[in-house]
């Protein structure tokens, strides 16, 4: 009698188990919905297969047909039968959200599957370079020229922001910050970058042809936002952005050139017309002097209610009427960051709290001055930060920056067995 209902508890257990299951299981999720499937590592996972061969992409076309076309078709729009009887539907590949999935991203997805819509994990039934090489034939299918087809490569420039030898977050205090070794609570860090070129071994500049995303990039600009509208940040978006997309001839580089700012041309219009990520009021200063190039802001120790760094163009003054566009500034301030010995596959561009704020005193204010440093050349608190932006300031030119870095890339992450945090090599 014991052993009879003993059985029946555990098929009563049973039972509730499967509810559990069919109750908590989405039958109409999509594999590629535009919902976030893959953990926030995976966007940063690098492909190793920056330059495809002709065989790469063969294989990676036969492994799709293999695994993937059945449902997602081989044109990649899921138009097949199929997909039609499934509940939940697999994804049209050529959707626009696609092209918003960074490499790594379409590799988890990959690898892993999707539970909740029955897409399978791929980790056993094709080695790591195959699941990468799937990953190049897709971009084919969204219509991503590749390089053995255009003769041009697809380069993700990751950038990561940090204070010291910690990594940027909101809601963190950092110490030790300045001359007076202040602490900090970061509230915001956002910046523009332009005019992204590559530099070979001889020394010649490649432009990057950046990927226009509708949010990020828009013709040769694009924003960096490591802030995510959380705590402290709670004036900032709720999105980061560390990387920037593009593509350049393929050929052999050994380093990266920038620029921090936005161009003359696009820096005194209308922010109400502007495309984004030109359309954020929080990055515009006013009409005559333009954008914020750099919105970077901080409790500190001897400032708790905040000191800040808005760096823009300055004596920008209209030569006509109060519509008068601004024919020149008398101080661009666009920094020009020329970072050497950088591979574009592997390293990581640093922008470090610590070493902009390296001689300044983070905990006073200039008397009769905005918080901080809003770029005027009669604000001393400027020259610091200036000087470690690569800026001259009140005549005096900068030793060199110091604001980027490189951190050189030790190994190409596999996803599941190195986390985000441990690709990381030396800081140089």
């Amino acid at each position: 009698m014991k052993r009879k209902h003993k059985l029946i508890k555990l098929i009563f257990i049973a039972f509730v188990a499967v509810g559990v299951w069919a109750i908590n299981f989405d039958f109409s999720a999509s594999a590629h919905d535009g919902k976030q499937h893959a953990p926030a590592a995976a966007k940063k996972l690098r492909n190793p297969i920056a330059q495809p061969t002709d065989a790469d992409i063969a294989n990676g076309k036969a492994l799709y047909e293999q695994h993937c076309a059945k449902c997602h078709a081989k044109d990649g729009k899921a138009n097949t039968q199929a997909a039609q009887m499934m509940k939940a539907k697999p994804t049209d590949l050529t959707a626009h959200h696609m092209h918003m999935l960074t490499d790594g991203e379409l590799y988890w997805v990959t690898t892993n599957g999707i539970l909740k819509s029955g897409m399978p994990a791929m980790k056993t039934k094709m080695s790591e370079r195959e699941r990468w090489q799937t990953v190049v034939y897709v971009r084919s299918l969204m219509g991503e020229m590749n390089a053995a087809a255009s003769g041009l490569q697809e380069v993700m420039l990751r950038f990561k922001g940090t204070v010291g030898d910690k990594a940027f977050n909101c809601g963190e205090s950092y110490e030790g910050i300045g001359t007076t070794n202040s602490k900090i609570t970061p509230t915001d860090f956002r910046l523009y970058v332009h005019n992204v070129r590559l530099i070979d071994a001889s020394g010649k500049e490649t432009p990057v042809k950046l990927e226009p995303d509708s949010k990020w990039q828009v013709d040769n600009i694009a924003l960096l936002d490591f802030e995510n509208g959380s705590g402290p940040c709670a004036n900032g978006t709720a999105d980061i952005h560390d990387f920037i997309k593009g593509t350049v001839p393929a050929g052999n580089y050994t380093g990266v050139k920038f620029t921090v700012g936005v161009p003359f041309d696009r820096n005194h219009a209308d922010p109400a017309k502007a495309p984004s990520p030109l359309n954020l009021t929080q990055l515009f200063w006013v009409w005559n002097s333009g954008y914020k190039f750099a919105r970077i802001e901080m409790n500190t120790t001897g400032l708790p209610q905040g000191w800040m760094l808005h760096l823009g163009s300055t004596g920008c003054q209209p030569g006509g009427t109060a519509q008068t566009i601004p024919s020149n500034c008398t101080f661009a301030n666009r920094a020009e960051i020329t970072l050497s010995n950088f591979n574009i596959s592997r390293d990581v561009v640093i922008a470090d709290l610590k070493k902009l704020f390296d001689g300044a005193n983070v905990d006073v204010n200039q008397p009769k001055t905005a918080r901080g440093c809003m770029s005027g050349q009669n604000d001393s608190d400027c020259a610091p930060l200036f000087a470690n932006l690569g800026l001259a300031f009140a005549g005096k030119a900068s030793p060199g920056q110091k604001f980027f870095g490189v951190e050189k890339g030790t190994q190409t992450a596999s996803l599941g067995k190195a986390s985000l945090g441990k690709m990381g090599g030396a800081r140089k």
